[in-house]
């Protein structure tokens, strides 16, 4: 298989569940047990974005203190460990956190990105699909996208065409979604269809709510190409060379002339 530049949608190697305070309050200490576990675990989360390991280390075995079966703070510290590059012991938080509560999508996200890191791909994507399957989880589109590119990595292109597409019926205008599309719908010979895809993504462009990127514009050369489209290989091409002259893509243009 080709090797494609897909859109990675990651947030470091975390993605965390909401944007939280790292202020230690009055009101953390004095909360019911319920509600104190919460806001150790929301604390660490906050201390692991920051790289304060240590701290985020002292709030969640806090949390847990109070509550070890509670699956945000198993989560968390998997999280925790994986980013101190300790991987069988976040495996095992991963893992209890699922086990504890199965419908706690943004452990299966978490885990499922885990293993993703790890090339563990059919392992990945059950999980990833896991999560985008909850209509309720607030970062779906994020777990679709990902799943995206877990079926590709695996192998499975028509997957993760179809993926998404699917994402695509109800967030028609997700860029990182249409440039990834229009590539492996190019990879498999469908052009009219990358076309179409590619015509929204530069809608959004010319609405000025996203922009080029080299990558984005390598597709529309190669799609003007194979439609016989001078002008607009040559109008893209200009793009390519004034915004990204030292990128692969203008180089592999520049060969290809």
């Amino acid at each position: 298989m080709k090797s494609l530049q897909l859109v990675i949608f990651l947030c470091s190697t975390l993605l965390l569940s909401a944007c939280v305070t790292t202020i230690d309050s009055r009101l953390t200490r004095k909360a019911d047990p319920e509600k104190a576990v919460d806001n150790y675990t929301q604390l660490g989360l906050g201390y692991i974005k920051q790289g304060k390991y240590d701290t985020a280390r002292a709030r969640l075995n806090r949390a847990l203190e109070i509550n070890a079966d509670y699956a945000p703070a198993n989560n968390a510290m998997g999280l925790l460990l994986q980013s101190e590059r300790e991987p069988e012991a976040a495996e095992e938080y991963f893992l209890k956190s699922i086990n504890l509560d199965e419908d706690f999508s943004q452990g299966q996200y978490n885990y499922g990105m885990f293993l993703m890191q790890h090339q563990r791909y059919d392992e990945a994507c059950e999980y990833l699909s896991n999560a985008a399957r909850d209509v309720e989880y607030q970062q779906r589109g994020k777990a679709a996208q990902n799943l995206g590119l877990c079926y590709y990595r695996n192998g499975e292109i028509e997957l993760a065409i179809s993926t998404y597409e699917r994402a695509l019926q109800g967030q028609r205008y997700n860029t990182p979604i249409l440039v990834n599309l229009t590539t492996l719908l190019i990879e498999v010979e469908r052009h009219d269809d990358a076309e179409a895809y590619y015509a929204r993504f530069l809608r959004i462009v010319e609405r000025k709510q996203n922009q080029h990127s080299s990558n984005s514009l390598s597709l529309g050369i190669k799609l003007a190409r194979y439609f016989k489209d001078k002008t607009q290989e040559d109008k893209f091409a200009k793009l390519l060379e004034q915004d990204f002259p030292e990128s692969e893509e203008y180089k592999l243009y520049k060969a290809s002339l």
